[in-house]
């Protein structure tokens, strides 16, 4: 029995159902009863460490199951969820391309009409055109425009933009996504606008646009602004609408009435007037003055008091800066000098080209001034000062000089805008007006040499009173030819020399004033 019991131990402790060992039974001489034959029960101890020796062997399996079991559930949730993407993607591809094609069936004869005028003036085939046209989310702007009582104008404008998205109801294949494409915009453009604009006009809209007499009941016209707004509008103004007036001889209910060749007049030169205007408006933008951007120096670290002081020990960059403010001066002191130079000037220029002049010299100055009181130049200019740079001398002294010219531009705007109101008669045919306004505008212009702080010079007083004879001389010249409607050969000598004497009477008007107001 003890061999049984040492059997059954050794049994026990590999885990093993303890039993009778044959070769036990054999060495003991001894036969086994059946309780013997019994397998012995195992220690409490025993039993409950079996299991736990069980568990502690599978349990790196089930780990390894259970992360796999993990694995495979995400990855079918992101399969189910790439599938929804796609799934959802396509039907909004399918919506759109519905879309796309309800705006296709809307194309009658009436927007053929316009896709071929666009297709003409873009050198573009019709259909491209079509294709274009329906990658607008919506064609409301034709449907009013073509209505009655709708919109009296269409804009369309022909420029770069983005690639049109999904949402226009077509892909296109090969085109690098972010890249720029000419596109077609109705209405508006989603940027701002720097292309052509192709606009149709109807003069009333009191029925319905018909297909076949749409030739006939609008007009189409093209606005350029590839080289800016401003220059779009004043070349279609000068190019387009002056030449159609000068040359129209139906004015309406105007040509029945006695002041019909005065009225047209003064509406040219209205518009010529606003041609300068605009031109000025050019000068004014395109003068301006840029210092030369810096992009190896990070101005943005150079703002605190540390790191102006840390700047201004470092040699390396008190001389890099040094370059800078070295270009900038030669920019600045550029402009100065053209500023002192002669102008160059038409003959026949009028005493509102010197408002003109000094509202551009006005504009560059400040805008001079704007960079110089920026962040980055005076950063540039406290580094230097830190580190009593020798330029830094030079550099206030130039700052005195814009400063005093700006002032000097803006004193003389603020001056001469005086003389645009009395001004006004000397840009009318209207004889009578020029000689009453004569006083008023004699006046003014002595108020500018009384108070004005750098108009008051002989030269730039002879300089202004020789514009007003030259705009004097061309009204007279435009009253006794009727704006240029009538030539001298073609009127009746009396009435040619009727205007003649109406002219010198005016210019002795205007020495008259001048001898009693005693300027000089």
């Amino acid at each position: 029995m003890e061999g049984v019991q040492e059997g059954n131990n050794e049994n026990s402790d590999t885990g093993e159902v303890a039993g009778p060992h044959p070769e036990a039974a054999k060495s003991t001489g001894h036969n086994l009863t059946v309780e013997d034959s019994l397998p012995v029960p195992a220690a409490p101890e025993d039993a409950g460490a079996r299991p736990a020796r069980q568990m502690a062997a599978f349990s790196p399996s089930q780990e390894t199951f259970s992360a796999a079991s993990r694995k495979l559930s995400r990855f079918c949730r992101s399969s189910s969820g790439v599938l929804s993407l796609q799934e959802a993607l396509k039907e909004k591809q399918a919506r759109y391309k519905e879309a796309r094609e309800y705006r296709r069936t809307k194309i009658d004869a009436s927007y053929k009409y316009v896709f071929e005028v666009l297709s003409v003036r873009l050198g573009l085939d019709v259909t491209t055109v079509e294709e274009m046209i329906l990658d607008s989310p919506s064609l409301e702007a034709f449907d009013s425009f073509f209505a009655k009582g709708g919109s009296k104008a269409l804009k369309i404008f022909y420029q770069e933009g983005d690639v049109p998205g999904i949402e226009c109801g077509r892909t296109f294949p090969g085109v690098v996504k972010g890249s720029k494409m000419l596109q077609l915009y109705v209405d508006n453009t989603p940027d701002k606008f720097v292309g052509l604009c192709l606009f149709f006009v109807r003069f009333k809209n009191d029925s319905p646009i018909n297909a076949k007499t749409i030739h006939e009941d609008i007009f189409f016209c093209v606005l350029d602004a590839t080289e800016g707004l401003l220059h779009g509008v004043r070349n279609m103004i000068e190019k387009v609408f002056l030449p159609a007036i000068l040359a129209t001889n139906n004015w309406g209910v105007l040509s029945q009435t006695k002041q019909d060749t005065k009225d047209k007049q003064n509406f040219v030169e209205t518009i010529n007037r606003y041609l300068s205007f605009l031109e000025g408006a050019i000068i004014s933008i395109e003068g301006t003055v840029q210092l030369k951007q810096v992009d190896h120096i990070n101005f943005s670290k150079l703002q605190s008091f540390e790191e102006v002081t840390a700047a201004a020990d470092n040699p390396d960059m008190v001389h890099q800066l040094e370059e800078v403010l070295m270009i900038w001066y030669r920019q600045i002191e550029r402009v100065l000098i053209e500023s002192q130079q002669m102008r160059k000037e038409a003959d026949n220029s009028g005493p509102l080209t010197e408002l003109e002049h000094w509202k551009c010299m006005s504009a560059k100055f400040n805008f001079l001034i704007e960079q110089i009181k920026g962040p980055n130049c005076k950063a540039v200019v406290n580094i230097l000062n830190v580190a009593h740079s020798k330029l830094l001398k030079m550099w206030q002294e130039l700052d005195a000089r814009i400063t005093d010219a700006a002032n000097e531009s803006k004193d003389n705007v603020k001056y001469l805008y005086t003389l645009e109101k009395v001004c006004q008669p000397l840009y009318n045919y209207d004889l009578e007006s020029m000689t009453r306004g004569i006083p008023n505008l004699i006046n003014a212009i002595r108020m500018i040499h009384s108070v004005s702080r750098y108009y008051n010079t002989s030269e730039r007083m002879t300089s202004l009173f020789i514009k007003v004879t030259n705009q004097m001389v061309t009204t007279c010249r435009a009253y006794i030819t009727d704006g240029g409607f009538s030539l001298v050969w073609e009127q009746k000598i009396p009435i040619v020399i009727g205007k003649i004497k109406v002219c010198v009477s005016v210019f002795f008007s205007m020495l008259r004033v001048l001898l009693l107001t005693s300027l000089w």
